[in-house]
C-alpha cells in the first residue's frame, strides 16, 4: 500500500496550526503560572497544579515547553520585560529632556512606574509574581537570564541609582535598592486590598481612599527617602 503524501500547501498549513496550538498552550501555562505564583508563592505551587490551571491534561507540559520550573520562571520574565523596559526607555528620555543629570527620585520613577502601570493592567499578575522573590536570594531571581539582566534599561537605571548613593557606604547601596524595591512591589500589587486603596465608591470608607496616582507618588517618595537616608551616627559600616 502506497503511503499518501500531503501536498506542500497542506503540510505547511498543518505545521502552522500545530505551532499555533503549541504557542497557545505555552502562553496558557505561562500566564497560569504567573497568577498562581503571585497568589500563593513559589513553594506552594507545583508544576502539576500549573498544568491543571492551564487546562492542560499533560502533567509534563511545563517540562516539555520550558524544560522545568527555572525555565518557566525565566519565560515569565522574558515575556513581560520587553514592553516594560521599552516604557522605561520612554520615561528616561522624557526625564532627561527636562533635567539631566537625574536625581534618585526621578530615577526611581523611571525604574518603578512601568511596574505601577503593569499592576493595574487587567489579566497581569506580574508585579505580584515579582514580589514573591523579595525573600529569595538574588541568584534565585529569574531577572538574570543567561547571566545577563533581562531588562537592559532597568539595569542601567538601577546602576545610575547606586552611583548617586555616594553618601551611603558601598556595601549597603545594593542592599538598600533591593529593600526599597521589595517594599514597592507588594505595595503596588496589593493596592486594591489595602485599607486606603480600592474601597467601592459610595461606601463608608470611600472618603479614605487614596487615588492610585497619589498612592504611587507617595510610595516612590518614601522609596527615594529610604535610599538616600544618612546612616545613623555611631553606626560602623565596616563591621
Amino acid at each position: 500500500m502506497t503511503e499518501s503524501i500531503e501536498p506542500p500547501s497542506v503540510a505547511v498549513s498543518s505545521a502552522h496550526a500545530h505551532a499555533s496550538r503549541s504557542q497557545d498552550a505555552r502562553l496558557r501555562l505561562l500566564l497560569s503560572a504567573e497568577r498562581l505564583y503571585a497568589e500563593n508563592g513559589l513553594e506552594a505551587v507545583s508544576l502539576r497544579h500549573i498544568c491543571r490551571a492551564a487546562g492542560n491534561g499533560n502533567n509534563n507540559a511545563v517540562q516539555y515547553h520550558f524544560g522545568g520550573e527555572r525555565g518557566l520562571l525565566e519565560a515569565i520574565v522574558s515575556y513581560r520585560v520587553p514592553p516594560l523596559d521599552q516604557r522605561r526607555a520612554e520615561l528616561l528620555g522624557a526625564a532627561r529632556a527636562t533635567a539631566d543629570p537625574l536625581g534618585v527620585r526621578e530615577l526611581m520613577d523611571v525604574l518603578m512606574r512601568p511596574l505601577a502601570e503593569e499592576a493595574r493592567r487587567p489579566g497581569s499578575h506580574y508585579v505580584g509574581f515579582l514580589g514573591r522573590f523579595a525573600s529569595h536570594p538574588p541568584e534565585r531571581h529569574p531577572w538574570w537570564v543567561g547571566g545577563a539582566p533581562a531588562g537592559p534599561v532597568g539595569h542601567e537605571v538601577s546602576m545610575a541609582i547606586l552611583d548617586r548613593l555616594a553618601a551611603v557606604p558601598e556595601p549597603l547601596r545594593g542592599l538598600r535598592l533591593r529593600h526599597v524595591v521589595s517594599l514597592c512591589l507588594p505595595a503596588l500589587a496589593g493596592y486594591g486590598q489595602s485599607p486606603t486603596g480600592g474601597a467601592p465608591r459610595g461606601s463608608a470608607d470611600a472618603r479614605d481612599v487614596v487615588p492610585y496616582d497619589l498612592y504611587v507618588t507617595d510610595l516612590f517618595d518614601i522609596a527615594a527617602a529610604a535610599l538616600t537616608a544618612p546612616l545613623s551616627s555611631g553606626a560602623d559600616s565596616s563591621q
